[in-house]
């Protein structure tokens, strides 16, 4: 399994960090895989053609076959019209959206490169947010689901409490977030630190 994160703000768009996932091998049966697409900044998509080119994607394959998105926001979503046409791949996600889309469920299984992954609904930081997860190496991208969160002092619905006790549990070795660089230390640890610091929190809305 290949990952390779791409990232560019431009002066006008903030975009999250987009994961494109390969095949160790190049096997006809693996999936090229984009995590989320970046934002609706088109010269991103010239960023990622420059950045995809020098990389091995598998004979007669097309770099990009599908697309997974964490959830529906701009930074996340916005270049997917541009991929669209260039790749046309399959998409994923919790509310569907123009394009071949298959709409995403909980427990999903979804080939990511050459590994089974999958989709978990993990809302909180929006109703739509998922979770790609690779159990067999303990691998996921999180999308903007798991922040940094250091203090009780903020406001927490109750599936964003019940999301972050289902990712506890789960054996994450390594995040590979929306913002940010991959959590690779302890990442399960991470989580439920997240986790006490909002269980602390005396405001968690139902």
């Amino acid at each position: 399994m290949r990952i390779i994160p791409l990232h560019r703000d431009s002066d006008t768009d903030y975009s999250c960090t987009v994961y494109w996932v390969l095949g160790d091998m190049n096997m006809s049966g693996d999936r090229n895989t984009l995590i989320d697409t970046g934002s609706t900044n088109l010269s991103n998509l010239g960023y990622f053609m420059r950045e995809m080119a020098p990389q091995s994607k598998g004979i007669g394959k097309i770099a990009i076959e599908q697309i997974i998105l964490t959830h529906g926001h701009y930074d996340h979503a916005g270049g997917l019209s541009g991929i669209i046409r260039q790749f046309n791949p399959v998409i994923y996600s919790w509310n569907c959206v123009p394009g071949k889309c298959e709409k995403a469920y909980d427990g999903m299984h979804v080939m990511v490169g050459d590994e089974d992954a999958i989709i978990l609904h993990t809302p909180g930081h929006s109703d739509d947010s998922i979770c790609v997860f690779v159990s067999e190496k303990g691998i996921l991208f999180s999308g903007d689901t798991i922040f940094r969160i250091s203090d009780n002092k903020g406001t927490y619905t109750r599936a964003y409490v019940d999301t972050l006790e289902r990712l506890s549990v789960l054996g994450v070795k390594t995040i590979f977030p929306g913002h940010g660089n991959a959590i690779t230390e302890d990442a399960s640890g991470f989580i439920k630190d997240c986790l006490d610091h909002v269980r602390a929190s005396q405001s968690v809305l139902q």
